[in-house]
């Protein structure tokens, strides 16, 4: 039970870290970090690019990492893409209720415990529909690279904003 809500905190802070990295390239010189994040949530900008690269390389590690046939992957892909999707959405949806400066600071921290248990349940529908393409053993190295991506990413753009400041 511990590491699922490991892997949920992980991931709220990979993604929210990797926005916010992004988020400094739309930076306009001389504003500061809240103009970057309020700039960042706008949607006259194209804030997807630097999420697609990190889908992308993260693909291709999941790749090396589960050797799937032809079959799986035919399969496994797209459930796949439908499934960050999902996770990409509800974890926006909990960040943009993290910065709702008008909500109730106590009505944000009981949607954050919803938004947590949909998470959750996003999980658990993938990894049935993840186990009628997978073996076991190869479910559990794609639960486990997923959770390694995750903590690469984080040291990654860790040391990244540590070598910026």
């Amino acid at each position: 039970m511990i590491k699922k809500y490991s892997i949920v905190i992980i991931l709220i802070i990979l993604f929210g870290r990797a926005e916010w990295t992004i988020a400094q390239s739309f930076r306009a010189p001389g504003r500061s970090n809240m103009d970057t994040r309020s700039n960042f949530n706008n949607s006259n900008i194209d804030n997807t690019v630097g999420m697609h690269r990190i889908e992308s390389i993260k693909s291709n590690y999941l790749s090396d990492n589960l050797r799937l046939s032809s079959d799986e992957g035919d399969r496994f892909w797209p459930l796949y893409r439908q499934y960050q999707k999902e996770m990409n959405t509800m974890l926006h949806q909990k960040r943009q209720n993290m910065l709702n400066a008008q909500k109730n600071p106590q009505d944000i921290v009981n949607d954050n415990f919803d938004y947590d248990s949909k998470i959750l349940n996003i999980k658990k529908h993938y990894n049935q529909e993840f186990s009628r393409i997978l073996s076991p053993d190869k479910l559990k190295q794609f639960w486990l690279s997923e959770r390694q991506f995750n903590e690469e990413m984080i040291k990654r753009l860790r040391h990244g904003h540590d070598e910026g400041n």
